[in-house]
C-alpha cells in the first residue's frame, strides 16, 4: 500500500496565518514523497486512502456547525496543533483532540500536556522552508529596515514597544501591530504570505516579545525571520533551544531589547555572524523532512486498518492549490484590544453605557460659549527669525495646542527645534494656561479662558502660511526624525500620523484610519503631519463645544468620509505624557456627545 493522501482543509474565514503554515507542512510532505490535496470548509468526500488535517483551535470554531464533519471523518482526521497551554486556544484544542484519531503539536509544552490528558499526540518540529525564504542567503544584500516587530495589538507587547521609542528613534523602524481580529487582505499593519517574508528579508532585526503572560517562544514569527535571514532579538524563553543564545539569536530582558537592538545596528560584523549562523542552523538542524515523513507514516496507519466498513467515494485528483491564496474576509467583529486615543472616553462596542448628567453637560457648553463671548485673546510675538539659520528646514509649520493642566511644551518644542529637519516656525496656542517661559522660540496665542482646542487650533492655522501643518499637543515628547520620517512616509497631499507611546496604554494611534473603526471608538489622534488642502476640504477642525475633546476624531471621520489619502508611518515618533483634562461635555453626557460626534456632517 503507497503514502496515504492527506487533504489540509482550513476553516472558511479563518487565519490566513494558520493557511501559511499549512502550505508549509503541505509543501514538506510532498517533498518526501507525500501526497496532498486541500480544501477550505466542508470537508471533501474522502478516496480509500485519504487522511484529513486541521488546525482544530481555529477550524472547528469557525466552521458552521451544519457544516462540521461527523465522526466517521474525525476518526481519519489528524489535528495539528499550534498553542501553548495556559490560553484559550489551547483549551479549545484540548476540546477537539480526543474525538480526533491523533494528532501533531509544534511546540514542546503544548505535545507533554496533550499527553498528560492522555491523548495521542506527537511533537511536529518545523524548520527550514523554501516557502519561507525570501532571501536565499546571500550576506550582502542591502535591508532598508533597521528593526521590524510583528504581532497582533496587545496591552504588555504595547507598553514594550513604546517604551523603546528613544532607543530606536535613530534607526529606522517598521511596527506592525494589526488589530486582534481575523484578518483578510493586505493592510499597511497586516502583511500575509511573500508580502510578509519579503519584508523580514529587507529587515535587519525582528524584535520578538510574548503575548500576556505566555514565556513561549514564538517559534513560527522566529523560523520566518531566520529563514530570510533577519536577526530575532527575543526575551527569554524555556523552550529556545535548540536554537543557541548568542549564536542563533539574541536573549535579553523584554525592557532591554530597544537598548539590544541599538547596540547591535552599531555591529554590523558581529550581526552578520548572528545572520550566517541563525539560518545555516535552520537549514541545516531543524528536520522538518524528518516530521513530514513521520506525519506521512502516521497517515498511512491511521488509514491501513482503522476505517474497516466505511462507505467512501472513489479517490479524488490531487489539488495543490496554496490554503493561503484562498479567498479571505475579515469578521464583523472589531477588536476590543485597541486603545481609545482619549484616557477616560472609550464608549466600547455598543457605545457609551453611562446616562451621564445631560444638565451638567448643558452647563459646560454654555460656559465655553460664554468664555468665547468674553475672553481676551492676543499674540505674543516669538523670537524665531535667527534660530539655527543654517539648520535644514521643511516648509512646515507646527500648531501646539495647551489646554488647562497641560504640561509647558517647552520640552517639546526643543525637541522640534534640534531635529533632524527643523520646521520653518512652532505656533503655539496657550488655550486657558500660562507659559512660564519668558523667551520663546515661537509666536503664541494666548486665550484667557478656555475656549476649545478646536477653536485654537483653527486660529492658529491663519496664521501659518505653509502647505503643510504638523499637529501636536503639548505634553508630547518628539523623535529627532519625526519631521523627517512623516514626510518621507506621508503622501504629497494628504495626511500622515504614527504610533505615540503613552506610559499606560502603550501604543495609541497605531492603526490606520478606518470609517468602521471610527464609528466605535476615538482611537485616533493628534500626531499628524496634514497638507493645507486636506484642512481646506475638511474644513479645520470642529468648534462645536459639545465636542470638547473629540476634535481630533471628528477630524479623522471627515478625513475618511472625504477620501482623503492617509498613511500611517510604523515608527513610534512621539511620546506623550498622560492627560488628566478638565471634566468635559464627553464625560458629563457620553451617549449624547459620541452620537453627535458620529452623526453625518459633524
Amino acid at each position: 500500500m503507497g503514502p496515504a493522501e492527506i487533504c489540509f482543509v482550513a476553516g472558511r474565514g479563518g487565519s490566513v496565518f494558520m493557511d501559511e503554515i499549512l502550505d508549509v507542512v503541505a509543501d514538506a510532505v510532498r517533498r518526501v514523497g507525500g501526497r496532498t490535496r486541500t480544501a477550505i470548509g466542508r470537508f471533501p468526500e474522502p478516496g480509500p486512502d485519504t487522511v484529513y488535517l486541521v488546525v482544530p483551535h481555529e477550524y472547528f470554531i469557525v466552521t458552521p456547525q451544519a457544516e462540521l464533519p461527523g465522526p466517521e471523518l474525525l476518526a481519519r482526521t489528524i489535528g495539528f496543533c499550534v498553542e501553548h497551554p495556559g490560553t484559550l486556544s489551547f483549551e479549545r484544542t484540548a476540546q477537539w483532540v480526543p474525538r480526533l484519531a491523533c494528532g501533531v503539536d509544534i511546540n514542546l509544552d503544548s505535545t507533554a500536556e496533550l499527553r498528560r490528558r492522555g491523548n495521542p499526540v506527537e511533537h511536529f518540529q518545523l524548520g527550514y522552508s523554501p516557502l519561507w525564504d525570501h532571501w536565499g542567503g546571500d550576506p550582502d544584500r542591502p535591508r532598508s529596515v533597521d528593526v521590524t516587530y510583528l504581532g497582533t495589538e496587545e496591552a504588555r507587547r504595547s507598553r514594550l514597544l513604546g517604551s523603546y521609542w528613544r532607543e530606536l528613534e535613530s534607526l529606522r523602524t517598521r511596527i506592525l501591530t494589526p488589530p486582534h481580529e481575523m484578518m483578510g487582505p493586505p493592510r499597511v499593519d497586516f502583511l500575509p504570505g511573500a508580502a510578509k517574508f519579503a519584508h523580514l528579508a529587507d529587515s535587519r532585526m525582528l524584535l520578538n516579545l510574548h503575548r500576556g503572560r505566555s514565556v513561549a517562544l514564538e517559534w513560527v514569527r522566529v523560523l520566518e525571520a531566520l529563514c530570510n535571514g533577519c536577526v530575532v532579538l527575543t526575551e527569554p524563553s524555556p523552550d529556545i533551544e535548540p536554537l543557541v543564545p548568542g549564536e542563533h539569536l539574541m536573549v535579553a530582558r523584554a525592557e532591554a531589547l530597544g537598548a539590544v537592538a541599538s547596540a547591535l545596528a552599531g555591529q554590523p560584523e558581529r550581526e552578520r555572524e548572528l545572520r550566517q549562523a541563525g539560518y545555516e542552523f535552520v537549514r541545516t538542524k531543524l528536520d522538518l523532512p524528518a516530521s513530514a515523513t513521520m506525519l506521512v507514516e502516521t497517515a498511512t496507519r491511521l488509514v491501513g486498518g482503522s476505517f474497516d466498513g466505511v462507505q467512501v467515494a472513489g479517490p479524488a485528483a490531487e489539488v495543490g492549490t496554496r490554503l493561503a491564496g484562498g479567498s479571505r474576509q475579515p469578521a464583523e467583529s472589531i477588536s476590543v484590544s485597541t486603545p481609545s486615543w482619549d484616557v477616560r472616553f472609550s464608549p466600547g462596542p455598543t457605545g457609551p453605557q453611562d446616562p451621564g448628567d445631560p444638565a451638567a453637560c448643558a452647563m459646560a457648553v454654555e460656559r465655553t460659549r460664554y468664555a468665547r463671548r468674553a475672553a481676551r485673546r492676543g499674540w505674543q510675538a516669538g523670537r524665531h527669525a535667527d534660530l539655527f539659520g543654517e539648520a535644514p528646514r521643511a516648509d512646515v509649520d507646527v500648531l501646539v495646542v495647551r489646554r488647562p493642566g497641560e504640561p509647558d511644551p517647552a520640552e517639546l518644542v526643543h525637541d522640534l527645534l534640534s531635529g533632524s529637519l527643523l520646521p520653518r516656525r512652532v505656533l503655539l496656542g496657550e488655550d486657558g494656561s500660562a507659559s512660564r517661559s519668558t523667551t520663546r522660540p515661537h509666536d503664541t496665542l494666548v486665550h484667557e479662558f478656555p475656549l476649545g482646542r478646536g477653536v485654537t487650533r483653527n486660529t492658529l492655522l491663519r496664521r501659518s502660511g505653509a502647505p503643510r501643518t504638523l499637529v501636536l499637543d503639548a505634553g508630547m515628547r518628539a523623535a529627532k526624525h519625526l519631521l523627517e520620517r512623516l514626510l518621507e512616509g506621508g503622501p504629497e497631499q494628504g495626511v500622515a500620523h504614527c504610533p505615540v507611546a503613552d506610559p499606560v496604554a502603550g501604543l495609541v494611534g497605531a492603526l490606520p484610519a478606518e470609517q468602521r473603526r471610527l464609528d466605535r471608538l476615538p482611537y485616533l489622534g493628534s500626531g499628524y503631519l496634514v497638507h493645507r488642502s486636506v484642512l481646506d476640504a475638511v474644513g479645520g477642525w470642529t468648534e462645536d463645544p459639545l465636542l470638547d475633546g473629540l476634535e481630533d476624531h471628528v477630524f479623522w471621520r471627515r478625513v475618511v468620509a472625504g477620501g482623503q489619502r492617509s498613511t500611517l508611518v510604523q515608527q513610534v515618533l512621539l511620546h506623550r505624557m498622560r492627560p488628566d483634562p478638565a471634566p468635559r461635555p464627553v464625560d458629563l453626557d457620553p451617549r449624547k456627545v459620541w452620537a453627535a460626534a458620529n452623526a453625518p456632517g459633524a
